[in-house]
């Protein structure tokens, strides 16, 4: 709490500093750290002496096991060497992908890696979804219903190493009493009218997904706007700190969900099932699921602050998204 309690400025700083211990397992010549976002991890992009960047990750405490971040690694290594392209692990002197750097203003020791530098825009974001045509929405998602199926395709195929490890996102996770991201419910700046909407709103969605089998899909899990860079025709995808167990439609949702605040959410779907099915059958008995997943997946980040009190930018947020999110399980409820 009481790192919480430092302005953004003083905790970013000290996650700098942090990270710039942490570089020093890497032969890298006199590198400048530039802050990228600071969300569930805080993530600076490293420029290097010799014109080149890379990107650092410093890891929020708790949240990821040494083993699930090497995990995560492995896949998507493994993907790489598939033809489907993510950020290259750069790899520290002596081998290993991760290590845990201390500074004295944070109160704990945090992991660190390092990665490639990607190019490419992201069109748009998961705040403010993405703002264009309904054609060209259609031919976004086309391209990320294409490479998810072709992710999912892998995960399914690798013979993945010993103790791979990776989380589940699934009823208890999404819905349950202790979500990953957070006890929604818990929110300060909830209504007791909206405390009481969402909380039906989840009984339901709870027992509506309890009939819903074959979460073990190895998917990606947070192909939102922000993680997927486009460069001309090519779109990359990024960040997969979320990547682990769940339904097919769970990672479609969990895309379309910013469309939702922009528009187009018909025509997104569109493209992305013909994106998918283009590449591997999707599981369309799952898309009976399909408002239930939605509302699952937006109450899992009206949940997300809860337990990260440190992060100014989400806080200031919340009540627009508490107001949304209520909106959206009144037509839920009455659906």
């Amino acid at each position: 709490m009481e790192f919480a309690q430092l302005s953004n400025d003083e905790q970013v700083a000290g996650l700098q500093a942090l990270a710039a211990q942490a570089l020093q397992a890497w032969d890298i010549d006199t590198p400048r750290l530039e802050l990228i976002k600071y969300r569930e991890n805080a993530v600076f992009a490293v420029h290097v002496a010799d014109g080149s960047r890379a990107v650092m990750r410093v890891h929020r405490p708790r949240y990821r096991s040494d083993d699930q971040i090497r995990s995560e690694f492995a896949w998507m290594e493994a993907l790489n060497a598939a033809g489907i392209h993510t950020p290259q692990v750069l790899r520290m002197r002596h081998g290993d992908v991760l290590t845990v750097a201390r500074f004295a203003s944070v109160p704990e020791p945090r992991q660190c890696d390092l990665m490639r530098w990607v190019d490419g825009q992201p069109p748009g974001t998961l705040e403010g979804g993405v703002t264009n045509t309904e054609e060209s929405l259609r031919e976004l998602y086309r391209s990320v219903g294409a490479l998810a199926a072709r992710m999912h395709e892998h995960g399914a195929r690798w013979d993945k190493p010993a103790g791979f490890t990776r989380p589940f996102w699934n009823v208890e996770t999404l819905v349950g009493e202790n979500p990953t991201f957070g006890r929604f419910w818990e929110l300060d700046s909830l209504t007791a009218e909206q405390r009481s909407t969402l909380l039906s709103a989840q009984d339901r969605v709870r027992r509506r997904l309890e009939g819903l089998a074959g979460a073990d899909v190895l998917i990606h899990g947070d192909l939102v706007p922000d993680n997927l860079l486009v460069e001309g025709s090519n779109v990359r995808v990024i960040d997969f700190d979320d990547c682990g167990w769940s339904w097919a439609s769970f990672e479609m949702v969990t895309s379309l969900l910013p469309l939702q605040i922009s528009g187009g959410l018909e025509a997104g779907r569109d493209g992305y099932l013909e994106g998918y099915r283009g590449i591997r059958p999707f599981p369309d008995n799952e898309l009976e699921f399909f408002p239930d997943l939605m509302l699952a997946r937006g109450l899992s980040y009206l949940g997300w602050p809860v337990g990260r009190p440190e992060i100014e930018s989400v806080r200031i947020l919340m009540p627009f998204v508490a107001a949304m999110m209520t909106e959206a399980a009144e037509r839920y409820l009455a659906g």
